[in-house]
């Protein structure tokens, strides 16, 4: 009760600034989940998991007042509760839970939100059920693994990953490739099928020239694209990119609050789960990076002891493509909903930067080939990334089939 009275207050002096979607919590919060990622310096694979994991607790929360299956939590709500109170309620809950040092500003957030809502007859018993269900939703999550420490040997043998420079940091979440999935049977379910000399050798060369820092094969436009899919820690990262590209098309077309939380829930566990396959590709193959073959050299290619890539490496190792992944993943979920559609859209990695798709297939594509602009990866490390990203997302359409969607053909 204490709490509510302070929820009350909050309320009443942020009213006269809530945002333009403060009453709709979907939207409201799925920003508020890129903003944690941002402000904390979440690395992709957390940013996945995290968006999931809200996703799931808003989708399951507003089946529950509708009467129907959730996804991970199936509780039945008492009636005349309000959705949209619970649903930002639950949100709440869950991101003070993934984001604890971000509790102040979750507050401030939730008030706003609840600022923007009808004030609606039992509103302390909607705020209950949201959160209860986010909790729920959050313990089952708490064994995944994510919390988990895996070792990895290294070797030096061509072909094999090494830590690269500048920092020659440790392996990032090597854990990941054994983490539980949201809606894949095993993290090796989509396992891509390896690599080849051939496509490996003609990919050397190309990554030399084109991602190179000082290239000068690659275009002016060629490296805005590399930079606008960046999507470096200190960003929304690439599953919150694609969050953010999805909001925009949804800010206009209101399709409403259940088809919004079960467009974004089947958007982030294909993501997540793409996270997890690829990370069990990549600790599986642990294949070395452009930066280490170019300066080791290759059959096909003499060494450049002092080449350096456009953007920086990752560390972890390169087969299969991460943005490449997500990517494939994001673009078949938002095909089901939308069409594949054009649309426009900016990018946290570069303000002020307004890119034109044809699609959404088009996106996805030219985030892949962002990596080997980016000197990162090589071609067919985004080939089959995509590949995999898509084969995950088709897989997680297909696991929502047991809940009732408002998709076209769901």
């Amino acid at each position: 009760m204490r709490l509510w009275r302070r929820l009350g207050v909050a309320c009443a002096l942020l009213l006269a600034s809530v945002p333009a979607w403060a009453g709709d919590p979907v939207l409201a919060w799925n920003q508020q989940t890129n903003l944690a990622i941002q402000a904390t310096l979440t690395d992709p694979f957390n940013a996945a998991r995290a968006l999931a994991m809200e996703s799931i607790a808003v989708l399951d929360t507003v089946k529950a007042i509708a009467g129907e299956q959730g996804f991970l939590v199936h509780v039945a709500a008492p009636s005349g509760l309000d959705p949209a109170v619970a649903a930002a309620a639950g949100e709440h809950a869950m991101l003070v839970r993934l984001f604890p040092s971000r509790r102040a500003v979750l507050d401030a957030a939730l008030a706003t939100s609840l600022a923007g809502l009808p004030p609606g007859e039992n509103r302390a018993g909607a705020l209950a059920l949201g959160a209860m269900i986010a909790e729920a939703v959050f313990t089952r999550r708490a064994g995944d693994g994510a919390q988990g420490i895996a070792a990895v040997g290294t070797e030096n043998a061509a072909g094999d990953w090494r830590a690269t420079p500048p920092g020659f940091l440790r392996p990032l979440h090597p854990h990941w490739a054994i983490l539980t999935p949201f809606a894949m049977r095993a993290p090796n379910q989509f396992r891509p099928p390896g690599l080849g000399t051939t496509a490996f050798e003609r990919s050397v060369r190309s990554v030399a020239e084109l991602g190179a820092a000082q290239s000068r094969s690659r275009t002016a436009e060629q490296t805005e694209i590399a930079h606008y899919w960046s999507d470096a820690i200190g960003t929304y990262a690439p599953a919150g990119h694609w969050n953010a590209i999805a909001g925009s098309l949804m800010a206009r077309r209101q399709i409403g609050l259940m088809a919004e939380a079960e467009l974004f829930a089947e958007l982030n566990v294909a993501m997540a789960d793409a996270c997890i396959a690829m990370a069990d590709a990549k600790y599986t193959f642990r294949f070395w990076r452009p930066i280490t073959a170019i300066r080791v050299g290759t059959p096909g290619m003499a060494a450049i002891p002092d080449w350096l890539p456009l953007l920086e490496t990752p560390n972890h190792p390169g087969y299969i493509s991460g943005h490449s992944s997500f990517s494939g993943a994001a673009a078949l979920v938002l095909i089901a909903w939308l069409g594949d559609r054009e649309f426009d859209f900016g990018s946290e990695s570069l303000p002020g930067v307004t890119r034109h798709f044809a699609s959404f297939t088009a996106a996805a594509q030219e985030a892949a080939m962002s990596r080997l602009y980016g000197g990162i990866h090589f071609e067919f490390e985004n080939a089959d990334g995509l590949a995999t990203g898509r084969a995950v997302g088709a897989w997680t359409l297909g696991a929502f089939k047991g809940v009732a969607l408002r998709r076209p053909g769901g």
